[in-house]
């Protein structure tokens, strides 16, 4: 308990800190009859320049444009150069975010908002493409930054279907106000659709390029952070090969391997058939299997992130019961990769962060109330490696799945939620998130307020505290309504209907205790 209420302190620290308040957001996104600007993405050069310092032709870049030029609200340019992660610095996760940092403060010289760069294979044919904006610089994405969209076939209509995706994602990222963001929520649904069916019926996309399924699964984490979670379960089944054939070659061999009896050739000899049974190592096992850290390079560690990312989701839903095990390997193993090799805090942070809230979901589903505590042990740990006043928005995530911890090991225990525990670590969390950029995850934060306050004052028959319940429930429904969430905006709007009938019966049984004269005690009896 002392870790505990040490980071409850921490939590009312940064509270009452003056001067670095988040904006409240609590106003309109956006105004009737206001004008949407497009979004204007660049377009680095696939192709090095000469020795000289020539630029060469680039048809990747040159089709990449053509390609795109249908998505609405979207205006293009060409950077004019070629840019490319240096080799000459040691640390492989430091090169990445130094040249993503590099090519995205020369978009911004020309008012780009977002970028595609890459290089294409000579030999092969082939086009890796990275995708650098806003959200992958933010430490929310730190993970997936190094991701990169590898392609065989660059002029085929599925990659881009994956640059679709792509672009699309980054027009949620930024739309504002429930219009904007209901637009492009249906703009990438629709581009998802087009690929969900394909993939549940079997294809992996392997001769057009993996770019796809990582392509895929980035939007499907890019809806899934809007509460629309269902294809998070076609996303995992569509990268999951590419994270098995990872774990495969990465795996430790097998230390002794008995050889089978070879027959000798004499005579009235029995030859007994050897049947040959095929074993399909669960990834949760091929998991424990890694040996060498060093394989995880950055485009490896930000694929398992997406992986792990669409198995937390999927674990949310309940749509996918199996990821729990395989989740908190997969989570264990990144953070050991961050710790003992290269990893910036905020890296670390997240990993320990998305190991607790793997640890609580799971634990929540199989009852294990140790496996709870232990998820609230990870979540104090990620809080004390994110500084508050720079990583406002992760520091709030990590501090609303600490307080669901607390929650979870109450509801698994059986006993009443320690109110005075988890109401302040849900209000730090709303005070470091704003409304207006993250509606999911304030409304997420503010209908667990509320939860814990109906259910706390229900128990205690306290008319205030349902009061503040219903209120939040209010606020919950039009964050989640900004966020173009509707399935959570029911689940707000049912949770206010029953503060409401809760209040209703406490001031009719109010009314009888005054007409009688009987105290609230009796009548309760």
């Amino acid at each position: 308990m002392a870790g505990f209420w040490s980071m409850v302190g921490l939590v009312f620290k940064s509270i009452f800190t003056t001067g670095e308040m988040v904006e409240d957001g609590s106003l309109p996104a956006d105004m009737p009859g206001e004008r949407v600007e497009p979004c204007l993405y660049a377009i680095a050069h696939f192709v090095p320049e000469d020795p000289s310092g020539t630029p060469l032709p680039d048809q990747a870049g040159d089709w990449l444009k053509r390609t795109l030029s249908d998505i609405p609200d979207t205006a293009a340019l060409m950077l004019g150069r070629h840019v490319a992660i240096s080799t000459d610095i040691a640390d492989a996760f430091q090169a990445v975010r130094e040249a993503h940092t590099g090519v995205l403060n020369l978009a911004r010289r020309q008012d780009a908002q977002a970028v595609f760069w890459g290089q294409t294979n000579p030999d092969t044919g082939g086009l890796d493409v990275h995708f650098s904006n806003d959200l992958l610089a933010s430490p929310l994405y730190e993970l997936l930054l190094p991701l990169v969209h590898t392609f065989r076939q660059p002029q085929h209509k599925d990659t881009a279907a994956a640059l679709h995706i792509l672009l699309t994602c980054e027009l949620l990222a930024r739309a504002r106000g429930h219009d904007q963001r209901a637009l492009q929520v249906a703009r990438l649904t629709s581009h998802l659709a087009d690929l969900q069916e394909r993939i549940n019926n079997g294809e992996n996309f392997a001769d057009v390029g993996q770019g796809v399924a990582t392509a895929y699964a980035f939007g499907a984490v890019m809806l899934a952070e809007t509460g629309e979670r269902s294809y998070c379960v076609s996303a995992i089944r569509a990268i999951e090969p590419i994270v098995r054939e990872f774990l495969i070659m990465a795996a430790e061999p097998p230390k002794d391997v008995k050889k089978a009896k070879q027959p000798a050739g004499l005579l009235h000899e029995r030859v007994t058939q050897q049947q040959v049974v095929e074993t399909v190592i669960k990834t949760e096992d091929m998991l424990r299997g890694i040996g060498d850290l060093a394989l995880i390079n950055p485009e490896r560690s930000a694929v398992l992130a997406l992986y792990g990312t669409l198995l937390n989701w999927s674990m949310v839903s309940n749509m996918n019961a199996r990821s729990g095990a395989t989740a908190i390997g997969l989570w264990k193993l990144l953070e050991r990769r961050f710790e003992l090799m290269a990893g910036t805090p905020v890296s670390r942070a997240i990993a320990i962060g998305k190991l607790g809230e793997a640890m609580m979901i799971h634990a929540k589903e199989t009852e294990d109330i140790e496996m709870a505590q232990t998820a609230s042990g990870h979540y104090r740990r990620a809080l004390g490696l994110v500084n508050a006043k720079a990583h406002t928005v992760l520091y709030a995530q990590i501090a609303y799945g600490l307080a669901e911890s607390v929650v979870a090991q109450s509801s698994i225990g059986s006993i009443g939620v320690p109110a005075e525990q988890v109401i302040p670590v849900f209000q730090a969390a709303l005070k470091f998130c704003s409304r207006r950029d993250h509606p999911y995850l304030w409304g997420r934060a503010m209908f667990a307020l509320g939860s814990v306050q109906f259910s706390t004052g229900a128990a205690e028959k306290d008319i205030k505290l349902i009061s503040q319940a219903r209120m939040n429930f209010s606020q919950a429904y039009e964050a989640f309504d900004e966020a173009a969430a509707r399935g959570a905006a029911r689940a707000a709007s049912g949770s206010f209907t029953r503060a409401e009938n809760m209040l209703h019966q406490l001031a009719q049984r109010q009314s009888v205790i005054d007409a009688t004269g009987g105290t609230s005690e009796a009548k309760a009896s």
